[in-house]
This record gives structure tokens, sequence and C-alpha cells, in this order.
């Protein structure tokens, strides 16, 4: 009976959290926004890859960056340091973030309209697969430093993505062992129409072609 009503109290906190994430993304679509989920684990480069990003698309667009961490406010003050809107969320030890948090963060802009809102979520390649953000989508990193094994290891988030970008490929001549094929293989074994970026924020690699899928991604929504 225990185990019943823990699955009962799951799901309807799942659904709670859906719902409210897809009136979200209504509500952003209505003012131009697009919503990114960046999700990876922790040390996989989510913020320098948000700085490269930032550069590609600061151009022409204005960028509104939600930080979410267990604690600290090290990642938003390097995105405000590069001349960028950037909210903190703490989740005081929560392991992924939810609508709420979303909702609550999003208000602390103060009515400010972005063309791109990027959420980098808590470096975790578990819970956050399970809570919708309201995002348009969801992308995952992975660093050549962690492995390609990860696919193995954690599939629900390579299959609830929509794009997979590989990071710091300049590590590859140190990591012989990373099977770039095989993790593409298994990758789109799970999810099937995953975009697949290789990049590397330093020395420039695969960003602009990441850019571009989102700037495109951004048109076909709401142009």
């Amino acid at each position: 009976m225990e185990e019943s009503r823990i699955v009962e109290i799951k799901e309807d906190i799942l659904a709670d959290n859906t719902n409210a994430a897809n009136s979200f993304r209504k509500m952003l679509e209505h003012q131009g926004t697009f919503f990114v989920d960046v999700m990876a684990s922790p040390g996989a480069g989510k913020t320098t890859l948000l700085l490269a990003l930032i550069e590609e698309l600061r151009r022409s667009a204005s960028i509104g960056i939600i930080e979410a961490d267990l604690e600290s406010f090290v990642d938003s003050r390097k995105i405000k340091d590069a001349g960028i809107q950037a909210v903190q969320l703490e989740t005081r030890g929560i392991c992924h973030v939810e609508m709420s948090m979303v909702e609550r963060a999003f208000q602390a802009f103060g009515g400010q309209h972005f063309d791109y809102l990027f959420l980098e979520n808590i470096g975790n390649l578990v819970c956050p697969a399970e809570f919708d953000t309201g995002a348009h989508k969801r992308v995952m990193l992975l660093s050549v430093p962690e492995g390609y094994d990860k696919v193995y290891k954690y599939p629900p988030m390579f299959a609830v993505v929509d794009s997979l970008i590989v990071t710091k490929t300049d590590y590859l001549p140190l990591n012989p062992d990373f099977d770039m094929a095989a993790l593409r293989k298994q990758a789109r074994v799970l999810n099937p129409r995953l975009e697949i970026f290789e990049t590397c924020a330093r020395t420039g690699e695969g960003i602009r072609e990441l850019a571009e899928w989102i700037v495109a991604c951004r048109k076909e929504l709401l142009e």
C-alpha cells in the first residue's frame, strides 16, 4: 500500500509540474522568448558554453540566464560580468529544478523580455530529466573527459533531450578511449531525432553551428 501511495504522489507532482510548464511556455511564446534548458553533470562546461553562445547570439538578440545551483553565486557573476542579465536560483540541496522555481526566478527579472532565455540546470544527469522546466528545447552537455560511456549509464537523459552537445573536444587527443562513433550510435538508438554537436568553447569549434541551430529553432517556433 505504501509503495502504491508513493507512486501516486510522484505522478501528481509531475502532472502539476507539466501543466505549469505548458502554461509558462505559452506565456514566453506570446512574449517572443525562446527558452532553452541546459543540463549536464558538474564540470561538463555549461557556463563556459553559455558564455561562448552569448558571444554568437548577443549581436542581434537580447539574452537572459537563470543560473541554478545548490548554493553560491559563482556562475551568475560570470554571466553578469559578460554584460548579460542573470538571476541566481539556489535550490538549497534539491537535485533538480521544478517549474515553481523557474517561475520565481523569471519574476526576478522584473518584467524584462528576452529573445532567448537559458536555464543552466543543476549539475546532475538523473533527476533533471524528469522535470519539465517550461523550455522549448532541452539540451545536454557531455564533456570528453567524462567518457562516452555515460550514454549507457544515464539513458533517460539522452532520451528526453533535443540535442547532445559534446564539449571539450580539445581533450580528444588526451583521451583516445573516447569513442565518438559509439556515442553517436547509442545516443540515436535512444533518441533517433537527436541533434549532436561537437564543440570546444576555447577554440570555438562547433559554437557557431550550435548557435545557428538555436536561432533556427526559435524562428521555426515563433515566426
